[in-house]
């Protein structure tokens, strides 16, 4: 067997070890061992579509508002150094105009768990609550009025052991449960908030989320199904990059213009879904899947009544205020473009690709060009989810990228530890073979009649033979032989194959030849002989063609037995035209029947005599053209009259011109006879 053929399994082993490891990889990347890579791929494309394509919608266009306690509020009067719960009957003054102004509906996601009139600190004969009782009148009589007209939901953290639910007056005031909602956001295991859950289970019933139901009050209509994210019964959080896109009013310029410009309410708020919360540096403040892709925040909102404030020195924080995660979260809801996520099953079957990418480039290319072909693939996957991104398409990021990395370096490790092993031993292999290869070559050579650089010359007679074979060893042969003093047997044959069997039966055809053409006495019985010989136990129906000739180096007689082999060539001294010798018979070892019948010519002073393989006439250029016979009779009128071994080189010249760099399709084998003007002295 051909050890070239024993690679094939080695490499098909390398293929299925890098299939196995590409899928290990892409099951590791589907793991719960990498779930912290599917948050942080959300991150990770949240910033890239925001620095690529920046924000899809307009601010203006946000069907969300944000009425902001916000550090200007706080440093502002009337409210500067009063504590919040004094602010009742200011927040209600501003909750009535927003209504009246024509909001769909305004939620709390700030939670007011105290009133001033539950103070229970001593103020004179009585408590401090007893003396200010009736103080968060206007700010109940608001919430009851928005709370029947539907219009009013009140925030409250849930919590096994002690929510955080808004104070008893407040809580009555909006008819208990029916306006009150949870606050509560999803938590990763990083801390980081990229989901809000949409419903809660309340005594037992299922309650919608803050979220959910401002969205489904403002557009009077049940929420429709949300895409699938990664944790069932959540909306995966699709933010905006950036700090603006939520219109952000502040509190105190709002305050300021209830008597100002009572209008400006129902210009910034008609129809709007409106969200009081605080927006401060360092309070409430929730890291969530925007924060690579923050920036400093600031009321944004048009401003009524009062001077913007002085600009500090502003830095972006990777937390955003905890109000713009319910804003972001009733945004996604009204305009249905809420993250749509892969499951695991899809998480494994993108890694698998990238890993499967990744390990056949590992097996095919060198370390470098495997590692630069990955880092081309990352740099298009990254491209593609980016832009899937823009569609709400949450593709995984990060889990096939780490999968190809581990693919390319274990299939790498493996090549160079276990494949390359086994290779380099079926290489050795390889090179073991060639050098019996080399050495059965060299057998043959020996083969041949050793006639020196000149070839033979005797008796006015010049012969020079040449064989070059289209493997390590070939199919054809040649014979010059001295049956005695005055005569010559010349022969050349081709055997039906290539390699190491045409050459075993080359060597056999040679055999037979000089032990049955010992003196030539009977040329036709010899050649008959040599042919029953040939056929006896030819199990392979091998067979040879053979030109033969016995040449009288005195008289110039020329007895020749061609068994369909090439017609030999005779160009006479001056003529133009060949005389083909041509077939007598079959070739050799064919048939034990076949009867071979010798002819005789004679070789003039002058004359040349040219045998051939079909190697010769058949050799192809790259367009597959061959040479022919017409190339070959030209080439020999080029050199007439010349000794026999300008004559070979001369035709090999031409041949390996034609050939132009085409390598052989069959041994080449040639002899030219040549009989001189004047016979050698």
């Amino acid at each position: 067997m051909d050890p070239r053929a024993l690679i094939d399994p080695a490499r098909r082993r390398a293929a299925a070890a890098a299939f196995l490891i590409a899928l290990a990889a892409g099951l590791v990347a589907a793991s719960p061992v990498l779930d912290g890579l599917r948050g942080l791929s959300l991150d990770v494309l949240t910033a890239l579509r925001w620095r690529a394509f920046g924000n899809p919608y307009p601010p203006a266009s946000s069907p969300t508002v944000v009425v902001a306690l916000d550090e200007e509020t706080f440093a502002t009067a009337p409210f500067e150094g009063t504590p919040t719960v004094t602010w009742t009957r200011e927040i209600g003054r501003v909750l009535t105009a927003i209504i009246d102004g024509g909001a769909a509906v305004v939620g709390f996601d700030i939670v007011l768990p105290t009133s001033i009139e539950q103070s229970a600190v001593p103020f004179g004969d009585d408590t401090l609550g007893t003396r200010l009782r009736g103080f968060d009148r206007d700010f109940l009589r608001a919430l009851a009025l928005g709370a029947r007209a539907g219009k009013v939901v009140l925030g409250e953290v849930q919590h096994r052991d002690k929510p955080v639910l808004p104070s008893p007056g407040q809580r009555a005031a909006v008819g208990f449960g029916r306006n009150i909602r949870a606050l509560n956001v999803y938590e990763d295991p990083d801390q980081v908030i990229r989901r809000v859950p949409l419903a809660f289970t309340v005594d037992g019933a299922p309650t919608p989320g803050m979220a959910a139901e401002l969205a489904a009050r403002a557009t009077s209509a049940p929420i429709a199904k949300v895409r699938p994210g990664a944790v069932p019964g959540t909306l995966t959080l699709d933010f905006a990059g950036g700090a603006g896109d939520i219109p952000t009013f502040s509190f105190v310029d709002l305050h300021a213009c209830l008597d100002k410009d009572p209008e400006f309410f129902r210009r910034q708020f008609a129809g709007k879904i409106v969200l009081f919360g605080s927006v401060l540096d360092v309070e409430d403040r929730k890291l969530t899947s925007k924060r690579f892709a923050t920036a400093p925040e600031r009321a944004n909102g048009a401003r009524c009544a009062l001077s913007p404030p002085a600009e500090p020195r502003a830095f972006a924080r990777g937390s955003i205020a905890g109000v713009y995660i319910h804003a972001t979260a009733v945004n996604n809801l009204v305009r249905g473009d809420a993250l749509a996520e892969f499951g695991r099953l899809g998480t494994g079957l993108a890694a698998f690709a990238l890993a499967a990418f990744a390990a056949a480039a590992a097996l095919a290319l060198g370390p470098a060009a495997a590692v630069a072909s990955v880092v081309g693939l990352a740099a298009v996957w990254t491209a593609g989810a980016t832009h899937a991104f823009r569609g709400a398409l949450a593709l995984p990021l990060l889990e096939p990228l780490v999968a190809a990395v581990l693919a390319l370096g274990t299939t790498i490790g493996y090549r160079l530890v276990v494949a390359n092993r086994t290779i380099a031993a079926q290489l050795a292999a390889r090179r073991a073979h060639e050098a019996e290869m080399a050495s059965a070559a060299a057998i043959q050579r020996a083969m041949l009649p050793s006639l020196g650089e000149g070839g033979f010359a005797a008796g006015g007679f010049d012969v020079f033979p040449y064989m070059m074979p289209a493997r390590e060893i070939g199919g054809d042969l040649y014979d010059v032989a001295p049956l005695d003093r005055d005569r010559l047997m010349i022969s050349i044959g081709d055997v039906c194959g290539k390699g190491i069997p045409a050459s075993l039966f080359m060597a056999i055809t040679q055999t037979v030849m000089r032990l049955v053409a010992r003196t030539g006495e009977d040329f036709a019985a010899e050649i008959n002989a040599a042919n029953q010989m040939l056929v006896a136990n030819n199990s392979e129906m091998m067979f040879a063609t053979l030109f033969c000739a016995l040449v009288d180096l005195t008289s110039g007689a020329v007895a020749y037995c061609n068994c369909g082999h090439c017609p030999a060539l005779l160009l006479r001294r001056g003529a133009s035209n060949f005389e083909a010798l041509r077939n007598l018979g079959p070739p050799l070892a064919i048939s034990e029947r076949a009867k071979y019948v010798p002819r005789s010519i004679a070789l003039a002073p002058g004359d040349m005599l040219f045998l051939y393989t079909d190697g010769v006439t058949e050799a192809e250029n790259p367009r597959a053209e061959l040479f022919g016979a017409a190339r070959l009779e030209a080439a020999l009128h080029e050199v007439g009259g010349r000794p026999a071994r300008a004559v070979v080189e001369h035709v090999v010249k031409r041949v390996a011109e034609f050939a132009a760099g085409a390598p052989p399709s069959d041994d080449l084998t040639c002899v030219a006879v040549v009989r001189s003007e004047a016979p050698a002295a």
